[in-house]
């Protein structure tokens, strides 16, 4: 992946292609898109204290716990303010299931937990490279979001579980963006903060 957006790089620097090239999207101003990835740094890190203590916990009582990743998956739109800026919003939810067993042998489950992760941020996006088929860009997103766990017991006595709501300070940075296509087009990010460190998407303009 690294080689091939090198490759795109250097092409668009080394294409014969006027000034007013720049101005490519000038009449596209909407952009919306859907994104997916692994798991965002925070996410990564809350996930990975919790597996933590959970297999800690496993091995001490002798009952298997198991930890499913489920993915980070992202909405967003973008009006087009100048040919290199973009303002808009963003809209990102990620999840982790933790099922416990009622022994070492994981052929009844105890109990089952969903801890997600999700925000809601305002965004801006700088394009420094507005070519006709690639844009090159880098971002920051600042706004709210919340961690919600949600527990069910799967035992005689289990009693239903409300569940709890954490809200938090969301932010986050795109170090750097790929859109590859006019109205339509495919995308790549790496970001730092509650979005997925690596994510692919789709999207269009209008």
């Amino acid at each position: 992946m690294k080689k091939t957006i090198l490759w795109i790089v250097a092409a668009c620097l080394l294409a014969p292609v006027p000034a007013s090239a720049q101005h490519e999207h000038s009449d596209l101003h909407h952009e919306i898109g859907v994104t997916a990835g692994p798991v965002s740094g925070l996410g990564s890190l809350v996930y990975g204290t919790v597996g933590f203590f959970e297999a800690l916990g496993s091995s001490i009582s002798k009952r298997a716990v198991k930890m499913d990743l489920r993915g980070h998956y992202g909405l967003h739109y973008y009006y087009q303010v100048k040919w290199w800026c973009q303002v808009g919003v963003k809209a990102t939810f990620e999840n982790a299931r933790t099922t416990r067993y009622t022994d070492s042998t994981q052929l009844v489950v105890s109990e089952k937990s969903d801890l997600s992760i999700c925000s809601l941020m305002p965004s801006v996006r700088f394009t420094y490279l507005n070519r006709p088929w690639v844009r090159l860009y880098s971002g920051i997103d600042l706004g709210i979001g919340f961690v919600l766990n949600q527990k069910r017991t799967y035992t005689a006595d289990a009693q239903p579980d409300p569940g709890s709501a954490q809200a938090i300070f969301a932010f986050n940075i795109t170090p750097i963006g790929v859109n590859v296509g006019k109205r339509f087009f495919g995308m790549f990010e790496t970001n730092i903060g509650l979005d997925s460190f690596v994510k692919v998407g789709i999207g269009a303009r209008f």
